[in-house]
């Protein structure tokens, strides 16, 4: 059987305290490291394990959990941009460095902020994992525009028309942004200049029209639709001017060659294992130190201890929680879909976009939508891609087969506004970007010019809106905390507590899946299981290594994820996303 230090382990009253503790412990979410005294920490590092070790009598043998493998890219999607063929330009860190400013994370924040401030002449590091758009901004659509998917109503209705006017404005401003530096960096990423549109079930237009045109989007206009299959079967639309499209691959690419050539470094496939205020460690041992700040852009905040971890629970991961959304590509005759981009009102929302393809024959339509809640049971998935391909073609009929499908992360933020600017955790130059809300380009976009502009000193004029301390309605004194946040992690809480009852044997596991474990019912460990297209399995603890959560199969992406924080792994328990800076954990093998 296997020994996990999780709820329902024989603990001593030193160790774990009460059983309303140990619950207590695990809604707060403390690293599972910390939680266990260092005399009989369950985890050694490779240099210092042993075969064995006396652990509350039991002869226990430890596993080393510093195990990244062999070098890879893993995690990448084979999507309409390529992302699966990114493979790092830029070096690893091999030496201790100092510079102005550290970016961790190569997105479309992280780029976007370390671009603005080599342009000012800052001296500037981004330390990536992987490679340049890796994570999230490397999976989205490529959309920029002034339309806000929570509807321009509702806003108003919520912060009122001040408010509502700058956020549209903000958007505004990012799309304007990634323009000027499209034409003026030459970047090749297709940016194209064109309209969006927003279409109901409803033939009534008149409320979100008034409430676009109080937001101060005056080129607004009702869409002069005839219900063609060119335009999407669509009569009653929204049309508005401000928007555009790119390839975002393309775009991350660019901007990391404007940071190099204006003298800023970046390296990848150098991962950070403790971040700090001005000093940051990477996997491979080497340190960064910051002179001037620091920005932390990896969806979620990393941390660097157990006190760290319970701080930003409380003051940022409790504001937000993570979604997964959907995607795929349809092929379609060039020039049978009616330029835009399109999005609907519905809950959950689709978009829909042209990649223009390059043989002169045919081109793809996006489509996106299907979201839900991150780190749902394996029994709870659906075909999203097979419904995302009927809505489509229930629309767009003579589209043809499906050419790329994926999905990827976002963060919901309660007030609907990305999280950017100064940490609320400590009074430092330490910045962070989190809550994207679903806005990865535009809202990335915007939080790298807020949080360039607060770290040289210039004022923003949207940089309240997206101030991470922010409180933009209700009681004052009450923190913006997501109630799904605290929905999600006490319904994994729950999961981790309650024994499975019949566990399914490895046999029962499908070939290329993975499930959860409970080998020995009585006594609450359980274990993560992936058995490949072989039949070879690998074993993890069933424990997300950030702050203790029970992981959940995804059968879509054949990945680990956390349904409390958003942390991802691949099937081979490999780090995908944060905030987790290490892969998941080996369990530990016990022998009476």
């Amino acid at each position: 059987m296997y020994l996990q230090p999780t709820v329902g382990s024989k603990l001593t009253a030193h160790q774990a305290g009460s059983q309303s503790a140990v619950l207590t412990r695990h809604l707060l979410g403390p690293s599972l490291r910390e939680v266990w005294p260092s005399s009989i920490t369950p985890f050694v590092p490779v240099s210092t394990c042993r075969r064995s070790r006396r652990v509350l009598g039991r002869c226990v043998r430890t596993e080393a959990f510093f195990n990244f493998g062999k070098p890879g890219t893993p995690g990448l999607s084979d999507n309409c941009w390529e992302q699966s063929k990114q493979k790092p330009k830029y070096p690893a860190l091999n030496k201790n460095t100092e510079v102005d400013i550290v970016v961790v994370g190569a997105g479309i924040v992280g780029l976007t902020t370390a671009y603005n401030l080599t342009q000012a002449g800052k001296k500037v590091a981004v330390l990536e994992a992987r490679v340049i758009g890796g994570g999230q901004s490397g999976k989205d659509t490529g959309e920029i525009s002034t339309w806000n998917n929570h509807t321009y109503k509702r806003l108003e209705s919520l912060y009122g028309a001040e408010k509502t006017t700058r956020i549209a404005a903000s958007q505004k401003a990012a799309l304007d942004f990634v323009e000027t530096v499209v034409k003026e960096k030459r970047i090749n990423c297709g940016f194209s200049r064109q309209d969006a549109f927003v279409f109901f079930d409803s033939p009534s237009v008149g409320p979100e029209f008034k409430a676009l045109l109080n937001a101060g989007l005056q080129d607004t206009k009702e869409g002069d639709f005839s219900g063609t299959s060119e335009e999407g079967g669509i009569k009653h639309c929204l049309q508005l001017e401000d928007a555009a499209v790119l390839n975002p691959v393309a775009y991350l690419n660019g901007l990391a060659k404007a940071i190099t050539d204006k003298g800023g470094k970046i390296y990848e496939q150098t991962r950070v294992r403790k971040p700090d205020r001005s000093v940051l460690e990477t996997d491979g041992g080497n340190k960064v130190t910051a002179r001037e700040a620091v920005l932390v852009a990896t969806a979620q905040p990393i941390t660097k201890d157990l006190a760290d971890s319970l701080a930003h629970t409380a003051a940022i991961h409790s504001k937000s929680f993570a979604k997964r959304r959907y995607a795929i590509t349809l092929s379609v005759p060039k020039g049978s879909v009616r330029k835009g981009v399109y999005f609907d009102t519905a809950n959950p929302h689709h978009s829909v976009r042209l990649v223009e393809g390059g043989d002169g024959r045919k081109d793809l339509l996006l489509v996106s939508g299907e979201e839900h809640d991150q780190g749902i049971k394996p029994e709870e998935y659906a075909d999203y891609f097979g419904r995302l391909e009927s809505w489509a073609k229930s629309r767009w009929d003579f589209a043809g087969p499906r050419k790329h499908e994926w999905s990827w992360e976002t963060f919901q933020s309660s007030e609907k506004l990305g999280l950017y600017g100064k940490n609320t955790v400590g009074n430092t130059d330490y910045y962070i970007a989190s809550g994207d809300s679903g806005h990865i380009t535009v809202g990335g976009t915007v939080g790298g010019m807020v949080i360039a502009d607060a770290i040289l000193g210039d004022p923003n004029p949207y940089a309240d809106l997206y101030d991470p301390w922010r409180k933009l309605r209700g009681p004052p004194l009450l923190p913006s905390y997501s109630p799904t946040f605290f929905k999600n992690t006490i319904s994994s809480v729950v999961t981790l507590l309650t024994p499975q009852g019949k566990s399914p044997d490895i046999s029962d596991i499908p070939a290329d899946s993975g499930a959860v474990l409970q080998r020995s019912p009585n006594k609450g460990y359980k274990e993560a299981v992936y058995k490949d297209p072989k039949g070879k399995v690998d074993s993890f603890s069933a424990l997300c290594p950030h702050l203790g959560c029970q992981l959940q199969w995804n059968p879509v992406e054949k990945e680990w994820d956390c349904p409390c924080h958003g942390s991802c792994f691949d099937k081979k328990g490999k780090q995908l996303a944060g905030p987790a800076t290490t892969d998941m954990r080996p369990p530990q093998i016990v022998t009476d």
